[in-house]
């Protein structure tokens, strides 16, 4: 048999379809490569609602609150008063419920009057004394929150712990505007408390919310009366001291509401 020569124009056109299939499979290969690489495991959305579901972070609202006896709103032992209170919370996402603590003080009447406070070889101080009686409460609280990820989130809580009164003094020296505590808590009645809570927060900002809150506590039999001082019965000793001597049963409003701001870290 006889052998044919590959003639230029042979071998050109060869090595020619050579590069031209190296190069095509090298791009083909590179493609792959790239579409590998940038490729991410888990789609975007679900990586990030992984993220918030095993997110951890704490609550923290600082509210204005009034306790009614119902009826009219605007009534607080007998006279419209507001206080304040505090709330801190820990949320865990895995988790249906939040634990936390809600603490708060309201006024609840007083007086102010001039007062002399005794100094060791110095005449005696002149000021103002205030004295003032006021409604306090401690509880832990658990929370269940719908809609988590949504503008509007309504919530309801329950709560254990206790609420009663406590007698508060300062005393303002004419001329200066600091004020030196005076018996921080000379007088103190409490009773165990119990309730519910509803409520919403509407998110304002990333991680701030407008909190609005109706509750409602109870007691155990005669547990909803605590003995406050009697502010027409107080002793005023030399040096601003202040002393109960008398006291007088008081029926705690059994309804709370309160408005405030909270925010999340």
């Amino acid at each position: 048999m006889r052998t044919q020569n590959p003639t230029p124009m042979n071998t050109t056109r060869a090595l020619f379809l050579t590069c031209a299939l190296a190069a095509v499979n090298l791009s083909s290969l590179g493609q792959a490569a790239k579409t590998t690489d940038t490729q991410p495991d888990h789609n975007p959305t679900e990586t990030k609602a992984d993220i918030l579901l095993l997110d951890k972070w704490r609550h923290v609202g600082f509210h204005l609150i009034s306790d009614w006896q119902g009826g009219e709103v605007d009534s607080v032992l007998d006279d419209p008063t507001f206080g304040f209170a505090l709330t801190y919370m820990k949320h865990d996402r895995h988790g249906l419920l939040d634990g936390g603590f809600d603490i708060g003080f309201q006024p609840m009447g007083g007086f102010d009057t001039t007062a002399f406070v005794v100094q060791d070889g110095k005449a005696p101080l002149e000021g103002q004394l205030r004295v003032r009686n006021q409604l306090v409460h401690a509880h832990y609280l658990l929370r269940f929150t719908l809609f988590q990820r949504a503008k509007i989130q309504p919530f309801a809580e329950g709560f254990v712990g206790a609420r009663g009164s406590l007698l508060g003094a300062r005393f303002t020296a004419h001329g200066s505007d600091d004020f030196t505590p005076v018996n921080d808590v000379p007088f103190f009645s409490a009773n165990f408390s119990y309730g519910y809570a509803l409520g919403a927060r509407v998110q304002m900002g990333e991680r701030s919310f407008l909190t609005a809150r109706y509750g409602e506590m109870r007691h155990l039999d005669g547990g909803n009366v605590v003995q406050v001082a009697d502010a027409d019965r107080l002793t005023i000793g030399p040096d601003g001291t202040v002393t109960s001597n008398a006291t007088t049963g008081v029926t705690l409003p059994p309804y709370s509401v309160r408005v405030g701001l909270a925010v999340n870290f």
